[in-house]
């Protein structure tokens, strides 16, 4: 039986199977008195590890004994993280910490040695401090860092605890804070960390724990490797240390 033959109940159910149908298959049903019935309900986006990493995300945030805290993280492909942070008015001298990021879908935390720093993450434009506790904090005072259109690396000269360790011209250092391992370069102070590490007489390969002074850089060409890994390189040899919280 055609459509226009159908009468009353009968042809409203079966042009509500048509519309229905029409809708499903990507086209248009036929008569405008129907389109209005076809709702179509957004999906809730999700923040996913690919949106937050690698970026970096910058902003002032509130200091309790300073006029504001510069900061700057940088979020890397390998759950690794940068953290600076320059103290207005008390010093020009950024402070850079490293570590672990985790990130759950709404809360980003950030895990370095004897520190933790949440951030509540609403798309993929901003994070907003948290307080230890995870939970908003109270206050007008701005809290948020805004991703930068293009990612700071964070090479800047930091101090860094980590073990270094030296065989077959390959030295390393394991980052305490991220539990990483990274090449380091032949090159700025790394003669007085070798000497050093000669001088304490471990056994070959063994790891010692040292504090120094480094900086980040890209890999060069000529050193195997993943190139978007970075590699560091000695600016000064500090020193022994014994940090039990290393990674």
């Amino acid at each position: 039986m055609a459509i226009g033959t159908v009468r009353g109940a009968g042809r409203v159910a079966l042009l509500a199977v048509a519309a229905a149908t029409a809708a499903a298959c990507g086209g248009e049903p036929k008569g405008g008195a129907l389109s209005d019935s076809v709702v179509t309900i957004p999906s809730v986006p999700t923040v996913t590890v690919a949106a937050v990493a690698p970026n970096s995300f910058s902003g002032t945030l509130p200091c309790a004994d300073c006029s504001g805290i510069e900061t700057t993280v940088a979020l890397y492909s390998d759950t690794t993280y940068r953290l600076r942070e320059t103290y207005q008015g008390k010093s020009s001298t950024p402070a850079v910490s490293m570590g672990r990021w985790q990130h759950d879908g709404a809360t980003l935390t950030l895990d370095g040695l004897g520190r933790t720093v949440k951030f509540a993450v609403k798309g993929e434009d901003s994070l907003t401090l948290l307080d230890q506790s995870g939970k908003p904090i109270a206050s007008a005072l701005n809290h948020t860092l805004v991703r930068a259109d293009s990612m700071e690396m964070l090479r800047d000269a930091a101090p860094y605890t980590g073990s270094f360790t030296y065989m077959a011209d390959a030295p390393t250092f394991r980052e305490c804070g991220s539990g990483q391992t990274y090449n380091v370069l032949m090159t700025g102070g790394y003669k007085a960390l070798e000497s050093a590490y000669r001088a304490a007489k471990l056994a070959p390969g063994s790891g010692w724990q040292v504090n120094v002074t480094a900086r980040f850089k890209p890999r060069p060409n000529t050193m195997e490797g993943p190139k978007e890994r970075d590699v560091l390189e000695i600016v000064k040899y500090v020193g022994p240390e014994a940090n039990p919280d290393c990674r």
